[in-house]
């Protein structure tokens, strides 16, 4: 955070702007305003590598996603990122922390505590810098007052704010680090340049666990924003224009530390991009720029004030989104959230860019080791200049950067022989499947011709079925016709002869009756 607002070099013991009690936190920011050189007023750093005039690294569709208003001290300092996309972000002047969902919408999450009369070193305003956010949803932040108020404030999921632990109130707690793993705090001060301690716990303690020339101020703002990568403490020092490396060794103290990079003019906080030890850098002077730093220390600028940034303070990456806050506390003009599309670096032939590559690297050999150490192994140092002597630490890191080239020639020799062999395995399996296609498809032909021909057989089976059903149907009707014939000329015949029984049958009894009559009569 805060490189507010930069003034003259001033003793230590005096390095406070007073200002009217009246004027309130926005009169205060104004008047550091005024009192503000322009961005290359203050010491230069030593001789800096060469910006590269291209990178592969890709920021595209930068959008605000949130403004905030600069009169109500609502001036973004630096931001922690929650699951689902939304940033929980600090507010300096205000005292606020306030969450930015995805769409932009805003909701205040807590106000530090009031202080009636804060003396607060470079700004004599009480202002909340660093945050960071563990796994439980706990957010942590630092809060600067001049008093006894200074520290770390716990805010827990629920809302509710607690002082977690006591700071210098001489000092100036500037950003946080988090090492979850160890369960740990690492605080910045850029007033007292030192880096501190934490432990969290019920009972957390504070040390001072790094300090030196290349973490004080040369004028106003000295170690500012700060990270834990790789057994290592990242910290930016803002006057000096520089990023710091100090390796954690195994018993946890603080290793010698080691430039990273330079010429960063105004660098505030920083983000980690991607696994390997490639940062993107807030540089919050009147230009307004995003940079990328390599891991060789040179530097490209990738998002400036045309972009939307006014006066960028931290940055944050999640997803292939880059995440960063402007405090505008040198212009004074729309503080904002900027989000942008973070593409994957890719070099000209298509393949992974050096960054990337290193990327991968690194999170390979991370794995690797996680099962083979401890946490005591965790401070582990990869730094191997510990004798003190400038030219032997030079000579180390031309070994170590000739060591990395050809270990790079080597992994994109075994990359192309990889890739190669891929695309041999990938044309055998394309033949296969097309065997494997045209087999099915015959065996598929063979099946629907066999079914034909059943079907065909079943056809003219059914018809002679048919057929014989339509033979055994027509003799039936015609012995049943002929049975009834035979039957109606029976009952003809019968009834025939039944009546010519009876016919005769009649004439004999008539002829009887005759026969009798005449008997009668001729007995009479």
């Amino acid at each position: 955070m805060l490189r507010l607002f930069r003034m003259a070099p001033v003793p230590r013991t005096a390095r406070r702007l007073r200002t009217p009690r009246t004027t309130g936190a926005v009169g205060i920011a104004l008047a550091l305003l005024v009192s503000a050189p322009a961005a290359g007023a203050f010491a230069a750093p030593a001789p800096a590598p060469p910006p590269s005039a291209k990178s592969p690294f890709a920021l595209t569709n930068p959008r605000i996603v949130a403004h905030f208003d600069f009169k109500a001290g609502q001036t973004p300092e630096n931001l922690a990122l929650e699951p689902d996309g939304s940033a929980d972000l600090t507010l300096a002047l205000a005292r606020q922390v306030v969450r930015v969902d995805r769409h932009g919408g805003k909701h205040v999450l807590a106000t530090l505590p009031f202080v009636a009369n804060p003396q607060t070193p470079l700004v004599g305003a009480a202002v909340v810098s660093g945050i960071v956010r563990t796994k439980d949803g706990s957010l942590y932040v630092a809060y600067n007052t001049g008093t006894a108020e200074t520290g770390i404030y716990r805010i827990a999921p629920d809302g509710e704010v607690t002082k977690f632990v006591d700071l210098p109130a001489d000092g100036f707690a500037n950003g946080i680090a988090l090492d979850e793993h160890l369960g740990l705090l690492y605080v910045a001060d850029s007033v007292l340049g030192a880096v501190r301690r934490v432990s969290l716990g019920k009972e957390p303690e504070v040390t001072t666990w790094a300090t030196g020339a290349a973490l004080e101020p040369s004028t106003f703002v000295g170690a500012n924003g700060i990270k834990v990568r790789d057994r290592a403490v990242w910290v930016s020092n803002s006057d000096r224009g520089t990023l710091l490396r100090i390796p954690v060794e195994k018993d946890g103290s603080a290793g010698p530390i080691r430039t990273q990079a330079t010429g960063l003019t105004g660098i505030d906080d920083f983000a980690f991009a991607g696994h390997g030890t490639t940062v993107l850098a807030a540089l919050n002077t009147e230009a307004s720029e995003l940079a990328l730093v390599r891991p060789n220390g040179t530097h490209t600028i990738v998002l400036t004030g045309a972009d939307g940034l006014s006066g960028p303070t931290a940055v944050a990456i999640r997803h292939h989104k880059v995440y960063v806050t402007s405090g505008a506390f040198l212009t004074g003009i729309d503080p904002n959230l900027l989000i942008a599309d973070a593409a994957q670096p890719k070099a000209e032939n298509g393949k992974e860019s050096k960054e990337s590559k290193e990327s991968k690297e690194s999170k390979e050999s991370k794995e690797g080791k996680q099962g083979k150490e401890g946490k005591d192994d965790h401070g582990k140092s990869e730094d191997h200049g510990k004798t003190g002597d400038n030219a032997k630490t030079g000579d180390n890191a031309k070994d170590e950067d000739h060591g990395r080239r050809k270990d790079q020639a080597k992994d994109e020799d075994h990359g192309r022989h990889d890739d190669q062999a891929k695309d041999e395995d990938h044309g055998r399996h394309d033949d296969q499947a097309k065997d494997e296609d045209h087999g099915r498809d015959e065996d598929h032909g063979r099946r629907d011709d066999q079914a034909t021909d059943e079907n065909h057989r079943q056809d003219e089976d059914h018809g002679r079925r048919d057929d014989q059903a339509k033979d055994e149907d027509q003799a039936k009707d015609e012995d049943q016709a002929a049975d009834e014939n035979s039957s109606q000329d029976e009952d003809q015949a019968a009834d025939e002869g039944s009546a010519q029984d009876e016919d005769q049958a009649a004439d004999e009894d008539s002829a009887q009756d005759e026969d009798d009559g005449s008997r009668s009569r001729a007995g009479s």
